[in-house]
């Protein structure tokens, strides 16, 4: 990882330092030797959907993918966030959440509306209080801003850590999207302020340097890497834009057999199916002791 992303991600540690200070050990900070681009935060203009103007609205449609490759990911919060961009990028891109991406590293990052879905909203404005007390704040600035206490504002360090872990997974470019500047302006003015990151205004230029094409193997090899993970869904379209079938399948048929066992005590109807359909895939690939597995759960012990 490069300079410009450990210092950006040294700076979410100095304010875990400054506001939970026995929430973290003390660790000298980490160089690097490797000078890279400092962080990008893409500008991209109120009535300007960024996903759509980087891969175009084209959700669903096959034919010839120009999207991300295996070594680049769009990060969100959380599930909801991952089914709603999936609908417009469909498989041009993998998406993860910032809990699925630990212990991963992808060479490009686009860190997605983190500040826009916080739970702390405009509480990201007690940044201006550490601003402050260090005098990065112009006279001409004095922002109103509250103070921060524990009970208030406890969320703030599970916050700063899912940040630290976004922007840790880049070795690197790390670009950062806001759908809305509503929540995001007080860290946007921090690390504008450390000179940690610059705003470059996302355009068709932009939007089209970010991709970079993958070949087959490298497809296979993120594919793998999601696959042992449990990431059943992403590994599948991995294997999808590698080309390779039985992985695919394999990877499916995972995916279905994992459904199932959470459907099970929901709804066992729905969890039978989709266990049958994961069965008969297995089948399908010469799996049969997967299969044989599932159709024994199944109680179809004819076929196991």
């Amino acid at each position: 990882t490069h300079a410009g992303v450990l210092k950006l991600s040294q700076s979410t540690i100095e304010l875990l330092f400054r506001f939970f200070p026995y929430s973290i050990d003390v660790l000298k900070p980490e160089t690097s030797l490797i000078y890279g681009e400092a962080p990008v935060i893409l500008e991209c203009g109120s009535r300007k959907n960024a996903i759509v103007t980087i891969f175009g609205n084209t959700g669903h449609e096959s034919g010839n993918i120009v999207g991300f490759g295996a070594e680049q990911v769009i990060l969100v919060r959380d599930d909801y966030a991952r089914k709603e961009i999936l609908e417009y990028v469909g498989k041009q891109a993998l998406v993860l959440t910032i809990l699925e991406c630990k212990g991963l590293e992808f060479q490009d990052v686009l860190l997605y509306n983190f500040f826009g879905t916080s739970p702390l909203q405009n509480r990201w404005r007690v940044i201006y209080e550490y601003m402050n007390e260090q005098d990065m704040l112009e006279h001409t600035e004095s922002k109103s801003f509250p103070s921060f206490n524990d009970s208030k504002y406890n969320i703030l360090c599970s916050e700063l850590k899912q940040l630290y872990v976004a922007i840790t997974r880049t070795r690197q470019r790390l670009w950062i999207c806001e759908n809305t500047e509503d929540y995001c302006r007080p860290m946007f003015d921090y690390w504008k302020k450390k000179c940690l990151v610059q705003f470059k205004e996302l355009d068709d230029s932009l939007a089209q340097a970010m991709k970079v094409a993958s070949s087959p193997e490298e497809w296979k090899s993120r594919g793998k890497k999601l696959y042992y993970q449990n990431n059943f869904e992403m590994a599948t379209t991995c294997f999808e834009r590698a080309g390779d079938s039985y992985w695919e399948k394999k990877s499916k048929a995972a995916g279905l057999r994992a459904t199932a066992n959470r459907l099970h005590d929901l709804n066992p109807e729905d969890a039978n199916a989709v266990l049958r359909e994961a069965a008969e895939i297995f089948e399908s690939i010469g799996m049969a002791e997967s299969a044989a597995q599932c159709f024994s759960d199944l109680g179809d012990y004819e076929r196991a």
